[in-house]
């Protein structure tokens, strides 16, 4: 399909008037849930239903065909059967929607004659210049203007809020992991702005999205989920990627890293999953960061949408928990991220300043009799040495002499240094709690040492590719 300016994809995210083609009257149906989500209050865009054979769907008035809605509609949802979709396409054109989004399945993912009804239907599409979604997909979630197409009802499938924060987007090839992920993040108290779930790929593609996403305002991080590329977009994808990753980190996981995997993607969206080394490469090369699974991708996405890039790759420690101090060590180590010891004019500053029993090597440990005067000594003189480009703190605050008032020492400090800060808050209600207060502060905060060495990981390697030749790596020796 010859391609519309990205800026067309605005109908898709904003669309102020939707008509839901296939509208159904059948409780628990595709065609009701979709209409249930644009009559909800919070959708200010109008609503339409298209179906023969009904007057009236869920209050909305139901309209025979598009040719009979009384005025042109941004975007069309169309919910019918495979084999009738090309006669529907055809009537959408005579509406002048530009936008539509194909939740059915039963095209190119079970073979031939479904490619055929696919290839008919883009042919279709491309002559009236109507940008498609899909087909066999959930849609789009967007948080702000509240556009909601996935057929799943709220009470089995939660759907995520914006932040005040910060916002990522998620596109994903599979509409099962785009729901999941939608469920999901609406538990975590994670800002989230758009949720994309592109199906076949039939047209809008993931090259189309990283350009969309790339200039949009609301989005800080851009995550992928993705079964495998085509040669040609595959290629346009880590071009645009090499560029928008200078300005917004890109996180993918991807999946088809075995030979029966690979099968299962063809067969599931008809994508190719192609070689994983290759992949691998060009996700290197573009500067797109690569997790194992949606939960370390969420972790490190939501690192870097609180908190800069880090300027170089050498962390410090805090902690008053010597154990979590020592894993935690560990974990940062085996990222190759560099645990260095503070120069001797550091640790003679701290020697004169911290009590004697504390151990001022890396990490620091202010012990548990600490209270939040021990960090602020610590914080304040690395700051001031530049000797650290990453601070990971541990706040064990089942300790009595430790108030929450850590909480705000730790926020000023990130502020007004502008380094990358990231928590270690392990325990059970209480400190959950300070968690969530220290992210409302912008910090992001985590249940184990293990993941916020991992997100400390993601800061280093998006500020490598943030800025290349000034990002400040540590000269390894070869001696163990």
């Amino acid at each position: 399909m010859t391609k519309v300016s990205v800026e067309g994809l605005d109908l898709f995210f904003k669309a102020k008037s939707v008509a839901i083609y296939g509208a159904s009257i059948t409780p628990n149906s595709v065609g009701q849930a979709i209409i249930q989500n644009f009559i909800k209050p919070q959708y200010e865009g109008k609503v339409y239903a298209v179906n023969p054979k009904y007057k009236q769907v869920l209050g909305v008035k139901c309209y025979p065909s598009m040719q009979e809605v009384p005025e042109p509609v941004d975007m069309v949802v169309v919910a019918v059967p495979a084999r009738i979709t090309p006669r529907v396409f055809e009537d959408i054109a005579t509406n002048g929607a530009k936008a539509a989004i194909v939740v059915s399945g039963g095209f190119s993912e079970v073979g031939p004659r479904g490619a055929e009804l696919e290839n008919e239907v883009v042919d279709i599409a491309m002559k009236h210049k109507i940008r498609i979604i899909g087909p066999n997909c959930v849609g789009v979630i967007d948080t702000h203007s509240h556009v909601d197409t996935f057929f799943l009802p709220e009470y089995r499938c939660g759907r995520p809020k914006p932040s005040n924060i910060a916002n990522i987007s998620l596109v994903s090839q599979s509409g099962a992991f785009a729901a999941a992920v939608a469920d999901w993040t609406s538990e975590l108290g994670l800002g989230i702005s758009k949720i994309v779930s592109l199906g076949n790929k039939c047209d809008v593609d993931d090259d189309d999205l990283l350009q969309y996403l790339g200039d949009d305002p609301t989005t800080q991080v851009i995550c992928y989920y993705t079964e495998g590329y085509d040669r040609l977009k595959g290629r346009t994808f880590f071009e645009t990627a090499q560029k928008v990753a200078q300005n917004k980190p890109i996180l993918v996981v991807k999946s088809g890293r075995g030979k029966r995997a690979r099968a299962a993607a063809s067969s599931h969206t008809g994508s190719l999953a192609g070689s994983d080394c290759v992949a691998d490469a060009a996700y290197k090369q573009s500067g797109i960061i690569r997790a194992d699974n949606f939960e370390q991708m969420f972790d490190m996405a939501k690192a870097l949408s609180m908190q800069p890039p880090a300027k170089g790759d050498r962390v410090l420690m805090v902690t008053n928990g010597g154990g979590l101090g020592v894993m935690t060590a560990d974990a940062l180590e085996e990222l190759n991220l560099a645990v260095t010891p503070p120069s001797p004019e550091l640790e003679a500053m701290y020697q004169e300043r911290l009590p004697k029993f504390c151990a001022v090597h890396n990490p620091i440990d202010v012990v548990g009799d600490s209270n939040a005067t021990r960090y602020d000594i610590v914080f304040k003189e690395a700051i001031k040495s530049d000797e650290y480009d990453i601070f990971v703190v541990g706040m064990l605050l089942q300790t009595p002499s430790l108030g929450m008032d850590v909480t705000n020492v730790i926020a000023n400090h990130q502020r007004q240094s502008g380094k990358p800060f990231v928590v270690v808050s392990m325990g059970g209600g209480f400190t959950t709690k300070a968690g969530e207060i220290m992210q409302l502060m912008g910090v992001p905060t985590y249940a184990t040492g293990e993941k916020a060495a991992l997100a400390a990981w993601a800061l280093a390697k998006y500020g490598e590719t943030k800025y290349g030749q000034e990002f400040n790596k540590t000269i390894r020796s070869d001696e163990s």
